[in-house]
């Protein structure tokens, strides 16, 4: 099962989709990249009711609820045609240049953060109209890296 939520962090909206989390790793796609998050000490969670009284003893004080995710005709009003830096980090490599047409999914920033590297994919069909960032560049969250037509 998969929930899908928006949620904004710091002023920037992110398209969530959560996998089944009765188990680690769970599988987060973050605005169409894939992550495995590991969460320490899960252990199975058997209804929804234990799911949520689980939940609410983990909860940090500072945690507030994500807004479910609206429906695809709701969300056409999301912004798309620019592509952020989900986190700071430093450009690995730059897969796109002005004028390509590249397909939601497609990998068009290698973005390298906490020693890992992160696929930014295109967050639909597209031209892309400009290029902000190149190689060996630092970014801040939140960063346009690529606008598309």
């Amino acid at each position: 099962m998969t929930d899908r939520y928006h949620i904004t962090v710091e002023g920037v909206t992110y398209e969530v989709e959560v996998g089944d989390i009765s188990a680690s790793p769970i599988t987060v796609v973050v605005d169409g990249v894939e992550f495995e998050v590991e969460l320490p000490d899960v252990e199975p969670l058997q209804s929804t009711e234990s799911r949520s009284q689980r939940s609410a003893s983990r909860q940090a004080p500072r945690r507030r609820p994500m807004e479910r995710a609206r429906p695809a005709s709701a969300a056409a009003s999301d912004n798309q045609d620019v592509v952020r830096a989900p986190m700071p980090g430093r450009i690995i490599r730059v897969n796109v240049s002005v004028g390509d047409n590249v397909q939601r999914g497609q990998s068009i920033v290698v973005l390298e953060s906490m020693k890992m590297e992160n696929a930014i994919a295109a967050p639909r069909d597209g031209v892309v109209s400009q290029v902000h960032v190149a190689a060996d560049e630092s970014v801040q969250h939140g960063q346009s890296l690529v606008e598309f037509e």
